[in-house]
């Protein structure tokens, strides 16, 4: 793990050292996700957060809009059915 000491500057601004940014590839313009855990301050590029939200979901069988689907249509049955 890397340490630096960095100054907030003024309006709270905070300056992440151009070694750090090239090695993890962050970008001019770029979004980060800020969050707080305890008294630290976590900072994560969006695309990280979309590459874990896709292999979590990876592991989901079938398609949910499928699922949705075929729930309406034996609904629709159903209800045709008991007129």
């Amino acid at each position: 793990m890397q340490e630096f000491s960095i100054a907030v500057g003024q309006n709270g601004r905070v300056v992440i050292p151009a070694n750090i940014r090239q090695q993890i590839g962050i970008e001019t313009g770029q979004h980060l996700l800020i969050r707080l855990e305890g008294e630290r301050i976590i900072l994560e590029k969006t695309t990280g957060i979309l590459n874990k939200l896709q292999q979590r979901f990876q592991k989901i069988q079938g398609s949910l809009s499928d699922e949705l689907i075929e729930e309406r249509r034996a609904e629709a049955v159903r209800e045709n059915h008991d007129s």
